[in-house]
């Protein structure tokens, strides 16, 4: 596959990260906030967005601020996009950000997400604390979940069989207080490592949309690495929670799951079992 590329030019001062954003029919207005935010982080070296939609705004408004604009023509989905991204700017920087369209800040995270990073080898991914456009936390670090928490959550009757286990696999029980491993990490905002990314191949694009960071966990985990949250990074995400409703996104989210839990286990996955007696890890 041929991906056509326009390109502004990359900064050539250094900078301590690049960023990744893969949008399909978003509006440019909608984008502005997290453009914003981006283009005020003096530690940006290079910002690319893959495009998925092929909007000709967006291209151009893109391209005003300097950036990376990139499209193939067609969907290819949110782990192709990002992977594409990635193997575009990567290398110009120690870490990489995943961030989603809908996500924004009042203080900047990026110095609360390095800290960790910086401090512990080990780790592959930190996250924020992440806030609803109401104010509320959103629960977004995971416990690696079973067949029933994840289908339970879909479907009307689901909460009827499996809703006591729902805290559980929030991490509800986490009181925020200081950074700590967390089994997944959600990709809505994520500050990687560049050379963990590139040791697993980025995401696994056999999932269109969903549980694609579940899985680029799962695979960081198996090769020695751990995923974190870092509380005193905060954001702001509007999670439209699309898959909850019927058509495509719930046919997409179906499919990813039926991918996630025959590579990683339905009901024999020993990483999941070892997950319920040691975590949250701080």
């Amino acid at each position: 596959m041929t991906v056509a590329a326009a390109t502004a030019a990359i900064p050539a001062q250094p900078g301590r990260f690049t960023a990744g954003l893969v949008v399909y029919c978003t509006p440019v207005t909608e984008l502005l906030p997290l453009f914003d935010c981006l283009q005020a982080e003096p530690g940006l070296a290079a910002f690319g967005i893959f495009d998925n939609g092929d909007d000709p705004a967006l291209r151009a408004e893109v391209l005003r601020r300097g950036w990376v604009y990139l499209s193939a023509g067609r969907n290819l989905g949110f782990g192709a996009g990002h992977n594409r991204i990635f193997a575009t700017i990567g290398a110009v920087a120690e870490f990489h950000l995943i961030v989603n369209p809908d996500v924004c800040w009042q203080a900047s995270p990026i110095m609360a997400l390095l800290g960790p990073l910086m401090r512990y080898p080990q780790l592959a991914a930190v996250m924020p604390d992440v806030f609803g456009l109401d104010g509320q936390r959103q629960y977004l670090a995971k416990r690696m979940p079973t067949p029933g928490i994840l289908f339970g959550r879909r479907f009307p009757l689901g909460s009827f069989f499996f809703g006591k286990q729902f805290p559980w696999y929030e991490l509800r029980d986490f009181d925020f207080a200081c950074p700590a491993v967390v089994p997944i990490a959600s990709g809505c905002c994520m500050l990687c490592r560049s050379n963990a990314l590139q040791r697993i191949h980025g995401f696994d694009e056999g999932y269109f949309l969903y549980l694609e960071d579940y899985d680029l966990c799962r695979r960081w985990r198996r090769d020695g690495w751990q995923v974190a949250i870092a509380p005193a990074a905060r954001i702001t995400h509007g999670h439209a929670r699309s898959s909850y409703r019927l058509g495509k996104p719930l046919y997409w989210h179906l499919c990813s799951a039926m991918r996630y839990f025959s590579r990683w286990g339905w009901f024999h996955d020993q990483a999941r079992k070892a997950d319920i007696e040691r975590l949250p890890a701080h």
